[in-house]
């Protein structure tokens, strides 16, 4: 049987974390071996001006994502470790449940909504 309190499901929230970090890991080392075989294509620097651009512009964007990916893989890692401490799921600030669709939408939230709220107005 799982713990549910408050209406959330500790282990469902376990499954949820793990899988996302696992999509997320697959995601960067997709883009990592996409960015790879860019870079080892005979073909590259063989283009014109606007060959070159379109690269430059695809490589930014690339990059972009890449870090965003990275982001979400620290916050996911951290959030296995709430997990592992048994406080995922419970508000750092105020020590109330953080609710099942805040975690939904975002597994790693240290706080509840209202507490996150006070938090970005200081």
């Amino acid at each position: 049987m799982t713990a549910v309190v408050d209406g959330v499901d500790r282990a469902a929230i376990g499954r949820m974390v793990r899988q996302r970090h696992e999509q997320t890991a697959a995601q960067l080392r997709g883009l990592r071996e996409q960015s790879a075989a860019v870079i080892a294509s005979p073909e590259r620097g063989t283009g014109d001006a606007a060959d070159a651009g379109t690269l430059a512009l695809e490589s930014a964007e690339q990059s972009l994502v890449t870090a965003a990916l990275r982001e979400q893989l620290e916050r996911l890692q951290v959030a296995l470790v709430r997990l592992e401490n048994g406080t995922l799921g419970i508000c750092e600030r105020c020590h109330e449940q953080v609710p099942m669709p805040r975690l939904e939408v975002m597994p790693w939230a240290a706080h509840c909504v209202p507490c996150q709220s006070i938090l970005d107005r200081r």
